[in-house]
């Protein structure tokens, strides 16, 4: 945060914001993706939007949440995607489970991200 009272919403501020912005984005669209097509529910829209206020304002340590989260999610779904993979919308949750995963690392690990998040500016 900027001056520590007002969120600095420029964008991008760093390469980090923009990971983690893109990976909040792609945390909004799912529900919206499975609710349209697959016949989801709309409550996890609210997780993305608030992973994507976090990645806007670089929120302290709350990529790791997300991350925590995202992998929580996959991983408790992921057996029985793949146990009923020939069905054509497990085959696009275990798709999405994998996704899932790899965001969750890149939140955790990745270099710049961290760098964003922990940033007291």
């Amino acid at each position: 945060m900027s001056d520590g009272l007002k969120p600095d919403f420029s964008f991008p501020r760093s390469p980090g914001q923009l990971i983690s912005v893109a990976i909040a984005a792609y945390m909004c669209i799912k529900p919206v993706f499975n609710f349209m097509i697959l016949g989801g529910s709309l409550k996890p829209l609210a997780i993305g939007l608030a992973a994507l206020y976090c990645a806007l304002v670089g929120l302290k340590y709350s990529n790791l949440a997300i991350a925590i989260v995202l992998m929580l999610v996959a991983c408790t779904n992921m057996a029985n995607n793949l146990r009923l993979i020939g069905l054509n919308q497990y085959l696009i949750y275990a798709i999405e489970g994998v996704i899932d995963m790899l965001a969750a690392c890149v939140l955790a690990f990745h270099k710049d991200v961290r760098a964003h998040f922990n940033d007291p500016s």
